[in-house]
């Protein structure tokens, strides 16, 4: 009796188990996640280059700008050179 009671909870534990496994994916559904997986890290990637794209533009901008001011001497004046030091010979 206590060896049929085992048999019959062990074979409804494991019908239980096997029906609560979930099933496997359609190989389309599986198809379609890879896709997007790869099409997302090429948005990320893509969107990493353009950030580092713009910040070269902006840097380049900022050079060009002070580059332009010294050509056209827009602002301040350059300060004045240093007056040479006189030699004092004993």
């Amino acid at each position: 009796m206590k060896k049929l009671l085992s048999i019959m909870v062990d074979n409804t534990l494991t019908c239980g188990a096997s029906k609560a496994q979930e099933k496997r994916m359609p190989e389309k559904e599986i198809k379609a996640q890879g896709e997007h997986v790869k099409s997302s890290g090429n948005d990320l990637l893509h969107l990493h280059f353009k950030k580092a794209h713009q910040k070269h533009v902006a840097e380049a901008r900022r050079r060009n700008r002070g580059i332009d001011k010294d050509l056209r001497g827009v602002g301040a004046p350059p300060p004045p050179p240093p007056a040479p030091k006189k030699v004092v010979i004993h």
